[in-house]
């Protein structure tokens, strides 16, 4: 995976990009599936040649496609579980990047990246064993704006990767936060910051956030967990999602 002190030097996206997707070679139609969607921004507009990569489980491209004029893409890849999709245009230029986690790709599956100035990095879910019915969602998020104030406060990116703390992350609460699953609005019960190592004598900020359960369950093998968060200084918006496994009845 992609190390934090790669993702804060990476200044430019190099990724190539095509309008049609890559499939493995040679692949049987039968063992297939579609990933499609429409890329827009955080007032529902269409982003145009917007990259869509999607990541197997050594962090390796193995389809990818990119956004027509409305925003729609369509790759086609082997059937199967994937570390990640993702989606960006003008990376640390204008955006950030959108990320997906766990992508269940076993049938046709829709993706709605939105992305701004923010990236919500690493998510991941579960639910405690004997704690109260919820959900624990961990995620890192990084701010455009955040970054570029630091690294000019620190002479340059050689310097800020120098830094015993990457600070990049906005302080959030329960009001700069939306939580969804399977597109119902949880309530967010506890926000807890946290300090992760970033490297050897290195730190930055996470955060692990409790939801309630939504209330109305699903009858999917699958949940969809979408995080939306508004830096309240920056006015840095930024979205990620985390499929979760449900546990069988």
């Amino acid at each position: 995976m992609k190390s934090i002190r790669q993702k804060a030097a990476v200044w430019t996206l190099t990724a190539a990009v095509c309008f049609i997707a890559i499939p493995a070679s040679g692949q049987p139609a039968q063992d297939t599936v579609k990933i499609f969607g429409r890329v827009t921004d955080f007032k529902n507009q269409p982003i145009e040649g917007a990259s869509i990569e999607l990541k197997d489980a050594h962090f390796e491209t193995v389809a990818q496609a990119a956004s027509g004029k409305d925003g729609a893409y369509v790759l086609t890849a082997k059937k199967g579980s994937y570390m990640a999709l993702l989606a960006v245009k003008d990376y640390q230029i204008r955006f950030l990047e959108y990320w997906a986690w766990s992508v269940p790709a076993f049938g046709d599956l829709e993706i709605n990246p939105r992305f701004d100035k923010l990236e919500i990095y690493g998510i991941n879910a579960w639910r405690p064993h004997g704690g109260y019915p919820s959900y624990m969602i961990y995620f890192r998020p990084m701010s455009l704006t955040r970054i570029i104030k630091k690294i000019t406060e620190a002479g340059g990116m050689k310097n800020f990767q120098k830094l015993p703390h990457l600070d990049m992350a906005p302080e959030l609460s329960a009001n700069d936060l939306v939580v969804t699953i399977d597109g119902q609005a949880v309530n967010i019960l506890k926000v807890n910051k946290i300090l992760e190592a970033a490297g050897p004598g290195q730190d930055m900020t996470g955060y692990i956030i409790q939801t309630n359960l939504p209330a109305k369950k699903t009858n999917g093998e699958y949940s969809l967990i979408t995080i939306t968060v508004n830096d309240p200084v920056t006015g840095d918006a930024g979205e990620g999602a985390v499929f979760f496994r449900q546990a069988p009845n």
